[in-house]
């Protein structure tokens, strides 16, 4: 059985080198763009601490590294979790069980540490990451699209500005739908869910519907508003970010979710994007389907297990 123990400088050191560059593995692709990449991995190397709040462990096999694990722990408002930042085996280990060896000793001591949960993010482009975290069920995906000349609404169909008065009503009910789509997709629990959204909402939005460098979205069917979209401009180099589509109760099922996903194509490439992206919740099967169809691609998993 190998040992969990605190990985040596040297040791670290190789593999903060080989994690940085599977990290631009990961996220480099024809269509996205290089500082895009390079904010990706920069925030993803910001999520190992290094103030004591979590460590890079070998896993030791007779004085033989089988396996490193970086993990961290984190306290929100509603539980300590924690996180494994990365879990890599070496080449000539591949395949003889190190990996679940070692996921197994990373969770037992997240458990000492006194998480509640175990989060991680995977690559959907490797086999090996939705086999060894297989037990990890899927929360949420983020997906990006290159954008270019938008498509063309349907007849009948025109997107605008959202006002005033539309705001305060829209962001009540936005703010308890995201809390209910988070607790439902299994990452917390009710309560915990509706402080995290409100909380969220406070610190996106401090200026309201005036908060420069967001656009609120109404998308109307024949002077009805059948859907809103909520996109952030800039969020990360060339990059748009949607933070809440939404289609009105009664108006589902008739295709105003991807007609409002286009007024918001539209918006960003005026804003000088060149990138739509979003995040998903897991169990959202049909938003998923259409993201799909309209050319958005997942670029990152994120899963969680109760310990």
């Amino acid at each position: 059985m190998a040992e969990f123990r605190t990985a040596t400088a040297a040791e670290t050191q190789a593999w903060q080198d080989d994690w940085n560059a599977r990290l631009r593995t990961w996220y480099t692709s024809p269509d996205v763009p290089a500082p895009w990449v390079a904010e990706q991995v920069a925030a993803r190397i910001r999520m190992q601490p290094g103030d004591g709040k979590g460590g890079v462990f070998a896993a030791d096999s007779g004085g033989e590294v089988s396996a490193v694990v970086a993990v961290a722990v984190f306290d929100e408002a509603w539980a300590t979790g924690a996180m494994i930042t990365d879990l890599f085996v070496p080449g000539p280990r591949r395949r003889q069980g190190h990996g679940r060896h070692a996921l197994r000793l990373a969770e037992d001591w997240a458990r000492r540490q006194g998480a509640k949960t175990l989060w991680l993010l995977t690559d959907p482009a490797q086999p090996a990451h939705a086999a060894l975290f297989a037990g990890f069920p899927i929360r949420s995906l983020q997906m990006i699209k290159q954008l270019s000349a938008p498509l063309e609404l349907a007849a009948g169909l025109a997107g605008r500005p959202m006002s005033d008065a539309e705001f305060a009503g829209w962001r009540a009910k936005t703010v308890e739908g995201y809390a209910a789509d988070m607790a439902n997709s299994g990452s917390m629990s009710a309560g915990a869910a509706a402080k995290a959204s409100a909380d969220q909402f406070n610190q996106l939005l401090p200026d309201g519907l005036g908060t420069p460098g967001h656009s609120f979205l109404c998308l109307e069917a024949a002077g009805e508003v059948v859907a809103t979209n909520w996109i952030c401009h800039q969020r990360m180099p060339g990059m748009s970010w949607v933070f809440g589509v939404e289609v009105s109760e009664g108006h589902r099922g008739r295709g105003y979710g991807r007609a409002a996903m286009i007024i918001g194509e539209q918006v960003s490439l005026e804003a000088g994007d060149t990138h739509l992206a979003l995040n998903v919740f897991g169990q959202n099967t049909v938003a998923i389907s259409m993201y799909e169809s309209m050319g958005y691609r997942t670029y990152d998993q994120g899963r969680s297990a109760e310990l």
